[in-house]
């Protein structure tokens, strides 16, 4: 009987190990933009790190009409926005 229950056990632990994806992979950037529209269209950057979810340093940029994407951190005209804007905005990183 203690097999059967320490095999369901351990079959219970990889199962949720497997949903939570086992690796870091929860950005909440699936799809990044290398360009951005009218900086005047920007109401709010935020800037997340890597951390224990996510690998990547994640951009995500919201609109006064709503929409919301993300940037890939990687480009250079990405970096001078954000740079610019947290200059002239004080935008932190979260």
């Amino acid at each position: 009987m203690s097999t059967r229950v320490l095999l369901l056990l351990a079959l219970s632990v990889c199962m949720a190990y497997a949903s939570y994806g086992g690796s870091r992979s929860h950005c909440m950037c699936r799809r990044v933009r290398e360009r951005y529209g009218p900086v005047k269209a920007i109401q709010d950057i935020q800037i997340y790190p890597p951390s224990a979810t996510c690998d990547n340093m994640e951009i995500v940029v919201s609109l006064k009409n709503g929409l919301q994407y993300c940037l890939d951190h990687r480009v250079k005209k990405v970096q001078e926005l954000v740079q610019s804007l947290q200059k002239t905005r004080g935008l932190q990183t979260r």
